[in-house]
């Protein structure tokens, strides 16, 4: 069966929008009233005397796609279907993919989690340096949890590394990362305890972890994105860090707009 196939219908959709987007009533976003009359496809609050649709309470607010295109968009964009694809799939050029890719990242309702007990810390290169495209990226796993915390940084420092550990690492967690001079001191000024393996003498047991996040990450833009641009890096990392962490948002469209389309005051 096709992602057409198991598209809901139209009044289903609406259905499930209207769900996604005020919860089990429809209320009035200004003054939360649920005394809410329909006209034409379009609401009117009787306290307010102002009229509002099913997407202009949201970030879908000026969006000329109709909510079967903009279903199948999250579909795609959830499924990491390439560009082209999506765009035979939904009808719409790959320039609108793209920008409808990033508009769900940026709406992402998703908090890096604060990283505990026994973590494993690397720093990886991402892009090609002949372009002036290439970023350093900060990571670290949390053994027990399995759950991962990403950053690009400008520089591989220690004042970069002490940073990223102090922000998303707990104090007195045991750090174990390789042997780069960035990471001495982290217990001497900060409480860490810290363990550290030569990959130069091939060393890599204690961030065997650590290192997969690199190949699963390239892994991810490769398929999706196919390149990335320095300026939307941070985007990027940050919803392959929910991925990781957050699976549930990926499962179906409706786990994804019913955590991250929410219900605003209208203009």
């Amino acid at each position: 069966m096709s992602i057409l196939d198991r598209v809901p219908s139209d009044a289903k959709l609406r259905s499930l929008f209207t769900e996604a987007t005020f919860g089990v009533r429809l209320f009035c976003p200004r003054c939360q009233t649920s005394h809410i009359k329909r006209s034409e496809g379009r609401y009117r609050c009787p306290k307010c005397r102002k009229p509002f649709s099913l997407k202009s309470v949201s970030w879908l607010k000026y969006s000329k796609l109709d909510l079967r295109r903009t279903w199948l968009l999250v579909v795609c964009w959830q499924k990491r279907i390439a560009f082209n694809t999506t765009a035979e799939i939904v009808g719409v050029s790959t320039i609108t993919v793209r920008r409808w890719f990033r508009r769900f990242q940026e709406n992402l309702v998703y908090e890096s989690p604060l990283l505990k007990e026994a973590v494993e810390m690397d720093e990886a290169f991402l892009g090609k340096k002949r372009y002036g495209n290439q970023r350093i990226v900060l990571g670290a796993y949390e053994r027990k949890s399995g759950r991962i915390v990403v950053r690009m940084t400008k520089y591989r420092d220690q004042e970069a590394t002490d940073r990223f550990l102090l922000k998303h690492v707990a104090r007195n967690s045991m750090v174990w990362t390789d042997s780069a001079q960035c990471y001495e001191g982290i217990y001497e000024f900060f409480g860490y305890i810290h363990g550290s393996c030569n990959h130069s003498v091939f060393e890599f047991g204690p961030t065997n972890h650590a290192e997969c996040i690199w190949s699963a990450l390239k892994r991810f833009i490769r398929r999706t994105y196919h390149h990335f641009h320095k300026e939307w890096l941070p985007q990027l990392l940050r919803e392959f860090e929910a991925r990781w962490n957050a699976p549930r948002l990926f499962i179906s469209p409706l786990s994804y707009l019913k955590t991250c389309l929410v219900a605003v005051p209208a203009c």
